[in-house]
């Protein structure tokens, strides 16, 4: 089993932890064991799991498990600057003057 490097290194915002920067698919695969979040590992997060180590025994290459792993990170909202994949949008005014609400409810 060799260690398989990526391209580039993703930078990860780990809740209680901070950043993180993944540049192998070992240290990916720590990652998604030991600091990814419970209420983030689900299919992605297992999708990468499996790329990362197929890389590691030569069965993928590092560009299909950085990209999986990516995903997963993506989907959890820990890329940095980016809010969580698929959580909802807000439209409009986020906030309503307490006086528009009043007038509303007569």
């Amino acid at each position: 089993m060799n260690d398989v490097a990526f391209s580039e290194p993703i930078i990860l915002h780990l809740p209680g932890i901070g950043c993180r920067k993944v540049a192998t698919s070992f240290e990916a695969i720590e990652c998604l064991q030991n600091k990814w979040p419970q209420w983030a590992r689900g299919r992605s997060w297992r999708s990468a799991q499996s790329a990362c180590r197929d890389a590691l025994d030569g069965w993928r290459g590092a560009k299909a498990a950085r990209r999986s792993f990516v995903k997963a990170a993506d989907r959890a909202g820990l890329l940095p600057g980016r809010p969580r994949a698929g959580a909802p949008t807000w439209h409009g005014q986020a906030s309503i003057d307490a006086n528009q609400v009043a007038a509303g409810a007569q």
